[in-house]
């Protein structure tokens, strides 16, 4: 499971980041002891951090400006039990003993070491720079530090998945070391105005490491936070790899094989036995919910974080107001545009400026896909429709990422007003069509135009089990002389229901798999999956779902359908039906589907 989101033939992200002059090393393997007491305890107090020196002071007031400087530092973690956490120090360009300067925290994907200041030995660090550019962010004036997640490259512990209790934990504690050890840090008012004399903190980074930003975030007792950027990351780790209580068979085993090692043992177990019963327990929802925003922002608790007798020590209330810029990927298969779009949706209640920014790059295209000898890393089937095809797709508007994060962190932290309306504009969604395509949004539609799907419908059935050349497609709309966007999350209310055994309500072990086609007029295929997103449907009976968010444009002749698949090999490989005597079972569709049809001008 080493280094996910590894990618394969992204060639042009790595000469962006050769560019840049930044790469990330690798530190070495995560401590094997568990470093963390008893599972789901945590440190509800932890002891301050004393200055230990391993700061390099600024030069006097007065005196002549040096270069920054790039060291590592090591910092105790308040876990306990020797577990320390690794951390790089990215001191601004050029230091100035009469100025201060906003810090910027990056962290890197799952199963990747921090950046460091040595050159790359790790493709997904050097691809993600375009979500994290270190090097233009201590050009403009900002420090950063980077740091080893827990049980990551040079840090100790065990992976819980950014456990508030744990991850979170040592997360604070970085920032604690920065304001104990660095003197040339900034401060002024909090986001949330409750601190006239704030840390100016940003925090920025993909995948897993947009998944600290909003942990950090939701935990943090003194609110440092005052701009993040999450890029490619979940709301809700339940949704993510357990949609519809069907295993994300893909993503799960690339995550889980091989790092059996760094994994604390109760995730461990837990894996084991929802592969066992084909189904997520109730103890993995809990800690998967609570390692999520989505506890935060729906308050309601879980139980447990960790098996009987542990507990989460922090309540589900809603995080403090931010300033956010949320970058999503509709093609992204394992965190897809829900939950970019959830995640907007829960930051920007609190009053900050809350923005997402969506793009055609994500966990598909810096793709892991044949890099790990994992025959179930998730493929991206192509963009074969898209103008460019070859293109990495990190612009939204004619915005690069890297513009944008950096016009995030100049208004937010160096007081540079006007500057993210003058770079992205004034409307808070860019929703990105294509790598050279996009559309300016003040929502992202829910449901919409309704069409249904009658008992006799062609294409309305299929049969379980049958892979995925066997698809079918009924067909919903043909669009007459008007182009339309296809842009929003579509809803589906369907019933199931097996075609030889009408009264068999209750098979739990049937899944289908759901998707939005699109036939193109003189296409190349006959019916395109749109953005390669499907949603799984369990057991026979009434569905009610949103299902995968999808941007496209439809253009007069194109045709659009709702395809059903009895499998799929790519995204569930193993996660069909397990019962033997359930496989050929064929299952009728019938009810409607909500579309998000929205009438444009053609570009």
């Amino acid at each position: 499971m080493k280094n996910l989101l590894r990618p394969r033939g992204a060639a042009s992200l790595l000469l962006l980041a050769m560019t840049l002059g930044l790469g990330a090393c690798g530190g070495g393997s995560g401590s094997d002891g568990d470093g963390g007491g008893t599972v789901g305890g945590g440190v509800a107090n932890p002891p301050p951090v004393v200055a230990d020196g391993q700061g390099r002071p600024a030069p006097e007031c007065g005196g002549a400006p040096r270069a920054g400087q790039t060291y590592d530092v090591t910092i105790p973690s308040p876990l306990g039990d020797g577990e320390t956490i690794a951390a790089t120090v990215f001191e601004p360009t050029l230091l100035d003993g009469c100025q201060t300067y906003p810090l910027v925290l990056v962290g890197s994907g799952f199963g990747s070491p921090r950046m460091t200041g040595e050159p790359s030995t790790d493709p997904q660090n050097n691809a993600f720079l375009v979500f994290s550019p270190v090097p233009a962010l201590t050009a403009a004036g900002f420090g950063a530090i980077s740091f080893d997640h827990r049980a990551h490259g040079e840090s100790g512990g065990k992976i819980r998945v950014q456990d508030p209790d744990y991850e979170g934990a040592n997360v604070i504690r970085v920032v604690d070391w920065a304001e104990a050890n660095l003197d040339w840090l900034a401060y002024g008012p909090s986001a949330d105005g409750s601190d006239p004399h704030n840390l100016k903190l940003g925090a920025v980074g993909p995948s897993y490491g947009g998944g600290y930003q909003l942990m950090l975030l939701a935990i943090d007792p003194k609110r440092r936070l005052d701009a993040i950027v999450p890029s490619v990351t979940w709301n809700d780790l339940v949704y993510s790899l357990t949609p519809g209580g069907v295993i994300k068979d893909g993503w799960v085993r690339t995550l889980a094989d091989g790092k059996e090692e760094q994994f604390d043992p109760y995730i461990n177990q837990q894996l084991q036995q929802m592969y066992a019963d084909n189904a997520p327990g109730t103890g993995l929802q809990e800690a998967m919910r609570y390692h999520s925003l989505k506890y935060f922002c729906d308050g309601q608790g879980v139980a447990t974080n960790g098996g009987p007798g542990t507990h989460p020590l922090h309540p589900p209330l809603a995080p403090p107001k931010i300033n956010a810029l949320l970058i999503q990927s509709s093609r992204d298969t394992l965190f897809n545009l829900n939950e970019g779009v959830d995640n907007y949706n829960c930051l920007k209640t609190a009053g900050g400026d809350v923005r997402l920014f969506t793009v055609q790059a994500g966990h598909n295209t810096l793709g892991i896909a044949g890099t790990l000898g994992v025959s179930t890393v998730p493929e991206d089937p192509g963009v074969i429709y898209q103008p460019d095809p070859t293109s990495t797709g990190i612009s939204c508007g004619g915005v690069t990422t890297i513009q944008a994060v950096l016009a995030w962190f100049q208004e937010y932290l160096q007081d540079m007003g006007g500057t993210v309306d003058t770079v992205l504009g004034s409307q808070p969604i860019c929703l990105s069509l294509t790598a050279i395509d996009s559309v300016p949004a003040d929502t992202v539609e829910r449901g919409g135009q309704s069409f249904d799907i009658a008992a006799d419908a062609p294409g309305n059935t299929v049969t379980v089990g049958v892979d995925d050349s066997q698809a079918t497609t009924v067909p919903l709309l043909t669009l007459a002389d008007a182009p339309m966007l296809l842009a929003g999350i579509p809803t589906l209310d369907v019933t199931l229901t097996d075609v030889d055994n009408p009264g068999n309500t209750d098979d739990r072990n049937t899944i289908i798999f759901v998707g939005i086609g699109q036939k193109h007029l003189g296409g190349l295929t006959p019916w395109d999956l749109v953005d390669n997103q499907l949603t799984p449907l369990r057991g026979l009976g009434r569905h009610q779902v949103d299902l995968s968010g999808v941007l496209e444009r439809v253009l007069p002749g194109d045709q659009i359908g709702l395809m059903l698949f009895g499998a799929n090999a790519n995204q569930y490989e193993t996660t069909g039906v397990r019962d033997g005597t359930a496989f050929a079972v064929q299952v009728r569709v019938q009810g409607s589907v909500a579309l998000p049809l929205q009438a444009v001008v053609a570009p």
